[in-house]
């Protein structure tokens, strides 16, 4: 498209030289650019880069100066990038129906321009919205729901009394609603409790490849509106996951948790049983989270404390050695002169 018209797309204006005839042909990072491709730079300390890209246009910051090449101020240039990614690779929506190798049960309900794709499993009583694509391999468990939108990859497992939200994407490898790890030891066996909850999925959650979520033991393990889960997240039973947070890969989140609105984990952070995360809490990667964490908070470590105290923390542990053998001869010291203070 004309880079005037994706500027408008985007909600901004285009400035530099010969904006408005300006043919583009598609989006690139600003080293993998090359001519009739728009780029973007995130602040001024990076527009630099410009200069040796072979972009044809860029995505820039609003204060960002005129320069040799035709620009797009916007506030946020990766949110534009994003955009600008989906208007050049938006792929038209075209209803498959239902394949006549799918596997339908009873009284599912389904609703308009669905895709069920080859050897899907949709079993009895489910509820599917309009516009839903299942692939193939999928499996969707009796009494489940799905809403209007909703995007399941292949191989994924829903299983029973499960409700899936509008516009949620599963990706490949998942499983929702398998059992909680739930048992009673005695006389040196372990006996199974039985997971009788479901598990709810709220509307534009996105679930990455090959993730774990277990139904509750009772009631429901639940993941709130706008949530993203990168690959390989574990969700325990009858945790709650708040709205918007954005969990890393491989996080273990223990079962019974609750994390409130907006929290952010990188990888690999462990969250213990019954522990409650307030809004906006930030974790490092490979933090341990064994105890509540008030709203708010940025913390790291294992086990995980405030962010600051951890830096300070990992600046000391080189240093222990050499603290311990100072430790030991004052200690040393301070006996000699002891002795010497009691003789006199």
């Amino acid at each position: 498209m004309k880079l005037k018209e994706l500027a408008e797309k985007l909600g901004a204006e285009v400035s530099g030289p010969h904006p408005h005839d300006l043919e583009i042909i598609g989006v690139a990072g600003v080293h993998e650019a090359a001519a009739g491709t728009i780029t973007f730079v995130m602040d001024a300390k990076h527009l630099g880069d410009l200069g040796k890209s072979a972009a044809s246009a860029a995505l820039v910051p609003l204060n960002t100066p005129d320069m040799d090449l035709p620009l797009i101020r916007v506030k946020n240039p990766r949110l534009a990038f994003a955009r600008a990614l989906a208007l050049f690779h938006r792929t038209p929506f075209h209803p498959l129906g239902v394949s006549d190798r799918a596997i339908i049960g009873n009284d599912v309900e389904m609703g308009a321009d669905c895709s069920i794709h080859p050897l899907a499993v949709l079993s009895d009583r489910v509820r599917i919205g309009d516009r839903v694509t299942i692939h193939s391999g999928s499996v969707i468990g009796h009494d489940s729901s799905i809403g209007d939108d909703t995007v399941i990859f292949p191989l994924v497992g829903v299983g029973h009394q499960v409700s899936i939200g509008k516009r949620v994407i599963i990706h490949s490898g998942t499983v929702l609603g398998s059992d909680g790890f739930g048992f009673v030891t005695d006389g040196g066996q372990h006996h199974k409790i039985p997971q009788v909850g479901g598990v709810v999925i709220e509307d534009d959650v996105e679930i990455g490849a090959n993730c774990s979520i277990d139904r509750a033991t009772l009631g429901n393990t639940r993941i709130k509106m706008g949530t993203k889960l990168d690959n390989q997240v574990h969700v325990a039973h009858n945790v709650t996951i708040g709205e918007h947070c954005l969990i890393a890969g491989q996080v273990g989140i223990a079962g019974s948790s609750t994390l409130g609105n907006y929290v952010a984990f990188g990888g690999q952070v462990g969250v213990g049983d019954h522990v409650t995360i307030g809004d906006k809490v930030m974790a490092g990667g490979k933090s341990v989270i064994p105890h509540d964490i008030a709203s708010g908070q940025v913390v790291a470590g294992f086990n995980a404390m405030p962010i600051r105290t951890w830096l300070k923390v990992q600046v000391v542990l080189p240093k222990l050695p050499e603290l311990r053998r100072q430790i030991l001869d004052l200690e040393k010291q301070v006996k000699e002169l002891t002795e010497k203070i009691s003789h006199t």
